[in-house]
């Protein structure tokens, strides 16, 4: 296929910078869980909190985005980048749970920016009709990288010495990700007009990504800490299943975002919510290790379904609003994405490791139902815009 002559020249860079920066970002994700709780011996309440306090980054995105306003969408894109990958750098002098949250908050803060900025610079380069389907090829793209970073840590975890040389590597092709970023036309970026934009016609949007937080750190917080803690998963297993489902998203990702601009949000989040519902179940009451496994991968492929929450907002939110409206949707995602680690943390330690599972196919049966009238509610929106 050549891209080259099909897509903007902006998207390309966001696909290569995506690549390096999904790498490395990947890389530290197969590795995190394990050292966290086999090096630095850290319990299911720290854990929590230190994921609550990962999120706090994103529920501050208003007002990073605010003191960044003469920055710029590309300046302020390849300064996330670098952000990210100063942080994961930072995890490899980590001996503390002080220094663990040091690193996290350097590391979210890029993190969180990056993305809610590359979301709005695909969503304004491409057409309307097309933006789900080259979201998923972004994922696409970045599936492949993290697949290339989970096969590098399953084929060398037995002859590395330690954790610590992955997040060597993952920082510098972070910081490499950045330099990439650079290449984004510096003249070609909008101003951007940073307030906290709330309005009631796009509720519709508020609320599914509120829910859509809920649901994502429940499985980033809980998942993979469940597969180390309950089932004994190591280092090389956690980069495997990881790589498998990068090899798988690399054909579902695009599949997906075709599917969403063919069949519209209210169809394919309805069956993104009903499938995770009964992953979650899974999580909760699945006592053998391979199912426990094989729900992991398919829970991270259902990830590929969160485009929509994006390209419902782009339906809805006029396009000299979008940046400022995703970058609060960002903080309203988290005000869940705070809470549930640290609730969900302290439920584990008090009454077993079923109960935040639980409590996810709660939230997701709620976000499932809110769901099915979606399409009234964008024509509802659009009528009023």
């Amino acid at each position: 296929m050549n891209l080259r002559g099909r897509l903007p020249r902006i998207l390309l860079i966001i696909m290569g910078s995506s690549f390096l920066l999904n790498f490395a970002f990947n890389m530290w994700r197969s590795v995190f869980s394990n050292f966290a709780a086999n090096e630095l011996l850290i319990n299911e309440a720290q854990y929590g909190w230190l994921e609550g306090i990962r999120e706090v980054p994103g529920l501050l995105t208003i007002l990073m985005f605010a003191l960044a306003a003469r920055v710029g969408d590309a300046r302020l894109y390849t300064a996330s980048i670098g952000l990210t990958g100063v942080g994961i750098l930072m995890y490899a002098t980590s001996n503390t749970y002080a220094d663990l949250i040091l690193a996290t908050i350097v590391q979210s803060t890029g993190f969180h920016l990056w993305s809610v900025v590359q979301d709005s610079m695909v969503l304004k380069a491409v057409d309307p009709g097309d933006r789900a389907a080259q979201l998923g090829r972004i994922n696409s793209v970045a599936a492949a990288a993290t697949l290339l970073g989970m096969g590098i840590v399953t084929l060398t975890g037995r002859w590395v010495p330690g954790i610590r040389p992955y997040f060597i590597i993952a920082g510098i092709v972070g910081l490499a990700a950045a330099a990439v970023s650079l290449l984004v036309h510096q003249s070609a970026q909008e101003k951007r007009q940073v307030r906290f934009v709330v309005k009631w016609k796009y509720r519709s949007y508020y609320i599914l990504t509120l829910l859509q937080g809920a649901r994502r750190h429940i499985v980033l917080t809980f998942a993979s800490f469940a597969l180390v803690k309950i089932h004994g998963a190591s280092v090389q297993t956690m980069a495997l299943l990881l790589a498998i489902h990068s090899g798988l998203a690399i054909w579902t990702r695009p599949m997906i975002g075709r599917i969403i601009d063919r069949v519209g949000e209210q169809r394919a989040l309805s069956l993104n919510y009903s499938v995770v519902a009964v992953v979650f179940l899974g999580y909760a009451f699945v006592q053998q290790a391979w199912l426990a496994f094989a729900l992991f991968v398919l829970d991270n492929l259902m990830t590929g379904f969160d485009i929509a929450v994006s390209t419902h907002a782009g339906r809805i939110i006029p396009r000299e609003e979008l940046s400022s409206s995703l970058s609060t949707g960002t903080t309203i995602n988290h005000i869940f994405g705070v809470l549930v680690p640290v609730a969900g943390g302290m439920l584990w330690n008090w009454f077993g490791p079923q109960v935040p599972f639980l409590m996810g196919v709660g939230l997701v049966l709620v976000a499932m139902v809110y769901s099915w009238n979606l399409d009234a509610r964008l024509a509802a929106a659009q009528k009023s815009a």
